[in-house]
């Protein structure tokens, strides 16, 4: 016999049915782009609100500081017209007391008895005419007594409203073998050609095949901002890492692995995401990398010190630990790299 073959028909969707599943797909599209709109909608405007917070806490700073300052002239002035006031309440009783004796000296000139007259004169000007000079009221006021370098004056006053510079050091402890950190732990050098003492190469906390060193201060809560000297490096990578991060060697340092990092490669500044970099463009290189660790916020962010001008955030995820500023000086390159990396305490 021959085999029959036996095939099942699949009736086509007709069009209503095509309709339907289109307009389905339509409809899931259009509410996964409101989504998403709504979600950058709500982003944007809870950063609107915190930068006029902020601005609005610098604008009361500066009036309570006019309104202090108003203050002070205010005591002053008030001050200056009581001295004015009482001296001439001082002289005009003196005036009317000249004015007496004028008219009582008047009265005895009319009389006759000269030798009688003259000792009287005598004793009326010993008791009645007496007069004393006020003391002088200095009525010069100088403008920089109240004025003055006003916005440098200030500036002075809002350090005290502005997030603190954290003051972070490198923890020798952690330090590759080949790297040399000053007496004050705030520089860190290569130097391929440095003796190593067997001891440091044991130690469980130390790089010991990338050139790297971690902070001595963890952060788990709080802002902190810190910044790092790269001038004249033509390779580094700094940023913040968790507490255990692989020492040897790595497949990969990345956000994967716990490192939010910006390194300088080749002549280009780059952002170490995952699974590749991100390229950071950026008019100029340089000279200083501020970082920016918000630990509510689980944000950290990249700026060019020298201008404050924003370079790279990363999104930390949940932090269940603390993070340490992490920098890497990297080889001297044949002499091309060799200058240090340090910390870089801003003079406010």
């Amino acid at each position: 016999m021959c085999d029959v073959l036996k095939f099942r028909f699949v009736q086509p969707c007709s069009d209503k049915d095509t309709g339907m599943y289109n307009n389905h797909m339509k409809d899931t599209n259009n509410n996964y782009s409101k989504s998403l709109l709504d979600d950058q909608k709500s982003q944007f405007e809870d950063m609107e609100r915190e930068i006029q917070a902020e601005f609005q806490n610098l604008h009361r700073f500066l009036d309570e500081e006019e309104e202090r300052d108003l203050e002070r002239l205010k005591k002053e002035r008030d001050r200056r017209v009581k001295l004015l006031k009482e001296r001439e309440r001082k002289i005009a009783m003196q005036g009317r007391d000249l004015e007496r004796a004028i008219d009582t000296l008047n009265c005895k000139l009319k009389e006759e008895d000269s030798p009688k007259l003259l000792k009287e004169i005598k004793d009326l000007l010993k008791c009645e005419v007496n007069f004393i000079r006020p003391a002088p009221v200095n009525s010069e006021v100088f403008s920089g007594q109240f004025v003055g370098p006003i916005q440098y004056r200030i500036w002075k006053h809002i350090k005290a409203s502005l997030y603190p510079i954290s003051m972070v050091t490198f923890d020798p402890e952690t330090a590759h073998p080949l790297l040399t950190l000053s007496d004050n732990d705030t520089t860190v050098l290569f130097e391929e050609e440095k003796e190593v003492v067997e001891e440091e190469e044991r130690n469980p906390k130390r790089f010991h095949y990338y050139y790297c060193v971690m902070g001595r201060e963890g952060f788990s809560h709080g802002r902190h901002y810190w910044e790092v000297e790269i001038r004249g490096k033509t390779a580094w990578r700094v940023g913040v890492a968790r507490e255990d991060v692989p020492r040897g060697e790595m497949d990969s340092s990345s956000t994967a692995n716990g490192f939010w990092t910006l390194s300088l490669k080749n002549g280009s500044i780059l952002a170490c995401t995952h699974p590749k970099p991100t390229l950071v463009r950026s008019a100029t290189l340089p000279t200083r990398i501020g970082v920016f660790l918000d630990c509510e916020r689980e944000e950290v962010s990249f700026y060019n010190a020298g201008t404050m001008s924003a370079l790279f955030s990363f999104a930390m995820d949940s932090l269940d630990g603390p993070v340490f500023p992490f920098y890497n000086p990297c080889d001297s390159d044949d002499g091309e790299n060799a200058n240090p990396l340090s910390i870089f305490y801003p003079s406010l």
